[in-house]
C-alpha cells in the first residue's frame, strides 16, 4: 500500500483525499482517515471496508493488493468469535438458537435486498431508547446491554463498509452508543477505561460529521471528569479549547460544556466568574430547541432541572445558602418522579453546601438520609463521590461527632459492599 502511495508521490492525507472522493465520503474526514492509513501501511490494522476502495483508486486488482487470507471468510468468523467470547465475559448471553436465526435473518435481508437505512434507523431509535434507559436502569446491567449493540452495530457496519452512502449515519450511531459506554464506564468507577471509549465517540462523531454530537460528547466527558477528581485547570482548559467557535451556537453540548465551566469556577472560588458563567448557561438555555429542553426523561436531553442543579452546585459552592435552597426548591418542583438519581444527587450537594456553610450536623443527617434510602445498585460515582464530598468538607474539630461518624460507617460499609 505504501508503495503504490509513493509511486504516485501521495502523502498520506492526498491518498485520503483520493479514497474519500472514490467513496463519495465528505473532504472533512481527511485527518481521520490519514491516521487510519498511517496504521494500515504499519500493519497494526487490516483495511477491511476500504480495500475495494484502494483497488479503485489504484486501479489495481484488490487480489494483488491484499491477501485473500486477510480478507477471508475464516478471518471474519474469528473476529466474530472474539467480539461473543468478549460478551459472554461480561455475563451477555448468546445461545446457539440466537446465533443460528441472525444467520439465517442475514441471509433473507441478502435475498430480498438488504435497505442499510432502516437498520440505521433502526440503530438510531436504539440509542435513544438506551438514553431513556441510562436514567434507570443499574449501570453493570446497561453495560452489558450497550456492549452488545456495540457488537451488532459493528457487524452491521462491516457489511455495509466504510464507503456506504450512510457511513457518516453509522459513524453517529457508534458515536452514541460509544457515549452511552464511556458514561457508564465511569458510574461504575472504571475512569481509566472510559478514556478510550471517549476518545472512540470523539472520533466517530469527527467522521459523522455532526458537531451537535462531538460538542454533547466533550460536555458529558467534562462533568464526568469533575466528578473523577481530575486538576480543575485542565478540565478548565478543554472547557475553552471545545467552546471555540461555539460561544453563541446552540447546540445542548454548548450549554453542557457551559455548565462544567460555571461548576469547575465554583470549586476553584472564582465566585465572579462562577456567576457570569452561571448566567451565560442561562442564557444559552433559552436559546435550545424545545425538543432538546423538553426531553427530560433521557439523557439525551438537557432540561430546566440540569440548570437548576448548576445553579445549586455553584452555590454551594460558593457558600450562599439561601439561593441553594431556592435552586433546590425550584429544581425539585420541576423534577419528575422517576428522576430518583437525579433527586438524590440534588440532596446530597444540597447536602455539601450545609457542611460547607457551618451547619454539620445537619449536613450529615440529610445526606444520610438520602444517601441510605437509594438502592445501593444505583449508586453511580456521581453519588458516591457527593456522598463522600459531604464527609470530605466536615471540618477536622467536628469528624469526631457522632453523627459524623454514623455517616462515616454508612460509606464505608457501602464500599465493602460493593468491593465484595
Amino acid at each position: 500500500m505504501q508503495v503504490e502511495r509513493e509511486k504516485r508521490r501521495w502523502n498520506k492525507n492526498e491518498m485520503a483525499r483520493h479514497l474519500l472522493k472514490e467513496a463519495g465520503c465528505d473532504a472533512s474526514m481527511v485527518a481521520s482517515l490519514a491516521r487510519s492509513i498511517r496504521d494500515w501501511e504499519k500493519g497494526k490494522h487490516y483495511p477491511r471496508d476500504w480495500a475495494a476502495v484502494y483497488a479503485q483508486v489504484f486501479d489495481l486488482p484488490e487480489d494483488d493488493l491484499f491477501s485473500k487470507k486477510r480478507a477471508s471468510h475464516e478471518d471474519d468468523e474469528m473476529e466474530r468469535r472474539r467480539l461473543l467470547q468478549a460478551l459472554a465475559t461480561l455475563g451477555v448471553a448468546s445461545p446457539p438458537v440466537f446465533d443460528s436465526l441472525q444467520t439465517i435473518r442475514d441471509s433473507v435481508g441478502l435475498s430480498l435486498g438488504r435497505d442499510e437505512r432502516l437498520d440505521v434507523e433502526m440503530w438510531e431509535e436504539a440509542v435513544s431508547e438506551h438514553g431513556y434507559g441510562y436514567l434507570v436502569t443499574p449501570p453493570q446491567q446497561l453495560l452489558g446491554e450497550v456492549a452488545a449493540d456495540l457488537v451488532a452495530v459493528k457487524q452491521a457496519m462491516s457489511r455495509a463498509g466504510d464507503h456506504s452512502r450512510l457511513f457518516r449515519s453509522w459513524c453517529r450511531v457508534t458515536g452514541g452508543l460509544s457515549l452511552l459506554m464511556a458514561k457508564t464506564l465511569c458510574n461504575l468507577e472504571q475512569s481509566r477505561q472510559a478514556r478510550q471509549w471517549w476518545a472512540t465517540a470523539l472520533n466517530a462523531a469527527e467522521l459523522s460529521g455532526d458537531p451537535d454530537l462531538g460538542l454533547w460528547i466533550k460536555a458529558e466527558q467534562l462533568i464526568h471528569g469533575i466528578y473523577d477528581q481530575r486538576p480543575a485547570p485542565v478540565l478548565l482548559r478543554h472547557a475553552d479549547a471545545a467552546l471555540n467557535g461555539y460561544t453563541d451556537s446552540s447546540y445542548r453540548g454548548v450549554v453542557g460544556i457551559s455548565s462544567a465551566r460555571a461548576q469547575l469556577l465554583a470549586t476553584l472560588g472564582r465566585s465572579a466568574e462562577a456567576t457570569a458563567e452561571l448566567h451565560r448557561c442561562g442564557e444559552v438555555f433559552e436559546r435550545l430547541p424545545g425538543a432538546v429542553t423538553g426531553n427530560v426523561q433521557t439523557v439525551e436531553g438537557w432540561g430546566a432541572e440540569r440548570l437548576g442543579y448548576t445553579t445549586a452546585w455553584v452555590y454551594a459552592h460558593l457558600g450562599d445558602r439561601d439561593r441553594l435552597d431556592h435552586a433546590v426548591s425550584q429544581t425539585q418542583q420541576i423534577l419528575e418522579q422517576s428522576d430518583a438519581r437525579f433527586r438524590v444527587q440534588l440532596a446530597l450537594l444540597q447536602a455539601v453546601g450545609y457542611v460547607r456553610f457551618g451547619d454539620v450536623t445537619e449536613g450529615v443527617r440529610h445526606a444520610q438520609a438520602a444517601y441510605q434510602a437509594y438502592p445501593a445498585e444505583q449508586r453511580t460515582t456521581m453519588v458516591t463521590r457527593l456522598a463522600n464530598e459531604v464527609l470530605e468538607a466536615v471540618p477536622v474539630g467536628e469528624q469526631g461527632a457522632h453523627a459524623v461518624a454514623d455517616y462515616r460507617e454508612l460509606l464505608a460499609a457501602s464500599g465493602r459492599r460493593a468491593i465484595t
